[in-house]
């Protein structure tokens, strides 16, 4: 089967070197049992591949140009379903957590939950050393809300990149004290901030599925602070029952067993395979 999976993001083939996240690696594995093609960038396939998956939202560019392909379709959807007429318009949709899939389930599209992080790159380092008491990564902006955790000073770090509306978070953070490293980073370097952490915090009113998992792949257990935050958790709340159904177990094995890039890759292979 030869499956396209575009990113079409302007910015892609620039963040594609520092990218390890669970969709990369689940697309890797996907490689591994079919002929995946991944185009990176605002570019179409000049082919018809037997199946069609993005990675966007559900206002992205590419409805635009789904008729164009005569094969099946699907998305890995990013936000909350904002347009279901879009969606509509697709064979599957792969969705990250459970309020995202009853929200879609609810209008009587096909979706599948198809989400984790890479079990292999993000695990426990118990040889580093915990230096940093609360971290937080995540891009510099009102809707992250570093503001409302500055109050923790020196205590905490955060790094990221600063969008144009995010100077007053960054602002404040540095009034207080905290520790900011500004930029995009090497994921090997996020990585080794969540091994010298001993809190990950997350004031988001929403977003930060990722760091979530990563966080919990890594051996930490998240601070999520806004209770509006319902996608974020909704893992933590999964994880809570699992921890007392399996009478114990630690937010590692969670991972493994729920959210590991190999379940990742065999839930896309759900809905591929039809």
């Amino acid at each position: 089967m030869k499956i396209c999976v575009l990113w079409y993001f302007d910015k892609a083939e620039w963040v594609y070197p520092n990218w390890r996240d669970g969709h990369r690696k689940a697309f890797e594995e996907l490689a591994k049992v079919h002929d995946v093609d991944f185009i990176l960038g605002k570019k179409l396939p000049d082919y018809q591949p037997d199946f069609l998956l993005f990675w966007d939202d559900s206002n992205s560019e590419v409805f635009k140009y789904l008729d164009k392909y005569n094969c099946r379709k699907g998305i890995c959807l990013t936000t909350d379903p904002h347009n279901m007429e879009n969606l509509r318009k697709l064979d599957v949709v792969f969705v990250e957590s459970d309020p995202i899939y009853q929200a879609v389930r609810r209008e009587g599209i096909r979706c599948i939950r198809a989400f984790g992080t890479d079990t292999d790159f993000f695990h426990p380092n118990p040889d580093i050393k915990k230096d940093i008491e609360y971290f937080y990564p995540a891009t510099f902006s009102p809707w992250k809300r570093q503001s409302a955790i500055a109050y923790l000073g020196p205590k905490l770090t955060c790094i990221g990149t600063v969008q144009p509306d995010g100077k007053e978070e960054l602002q404040e953070c540095l009034e207080n004290g905290v520790i900011v490293e500004e930029g995009y980073f090497p994921v090997e370097k996020i990585r080794d901030y969540y091994w010298r952490s001993t809190s990950v915090i997350i004031p988001a009113i929403h977003g930060s599925e990722r760091t979530v998992l990563e966080a919990m792949a890594c051996g930490i257990k998240p601070m999520v602070m806004n209770p509006s935050n319902v996608r974020t958790l909704s893992y933590l709340k999964e994880y809570e029952l699992w921890h007392q159904e399996n009478n114990g177990g630690t937010v590692r094995q969670f991972v493994l067993e729920r959210y590991s890039h190999g379940q990742f890759v065999e839930s896309l292979l759900k809905g591929i395979n039809g």
